[in-house]
């Protein structure tokens, strides 16, 4: 008779085989959105995705989409320094709960 596997040594497996691991490190840098931004910022804009390089944010309103372009590299070199692989961002206004361009 042969015992079940142990669910911490089936996990990993099925998490590399589904090609999770990729999509559960950029949640984790989303997570991080606050420590790399400060909370001042992180209450006017979240992160929504991250896409190919593409950081995706949704800002409260137009003033914040310009205060933000100008930290654009600030904040990409930042994600950088821990590890994401971030080549841009990409700013969207907030408009009815939905985030546009």
């Amino acid at each position: 008779m042969r015992f079940p596997e142990r669910i911490n040594k089936i996990l990993p497996r099925v998490v590399e085989s589904m090609h999770l691991d990729s999509r559960l490190e950029e949640l984790q840098f989303m997570k991080s959105w606050r420590l790399i931004v400060g909370e001042k910022i992180a209450q006017h804009a979240q992160p929504i995705n991250i896409n190919n390089g593409a950081l995706f944010v949704a800002v409260d309103n137009p003033v914040w989409k310009a205060q933000l372009s100008l930290l654009k590299s600030k904040i990409i070199q930042k994600y950088n320094k821990i590890g994401a692989n971030i080549k841009e961002i990409k700013f969207l206004i907030k408009k009815g709960g939905t985030p546009k361009e």
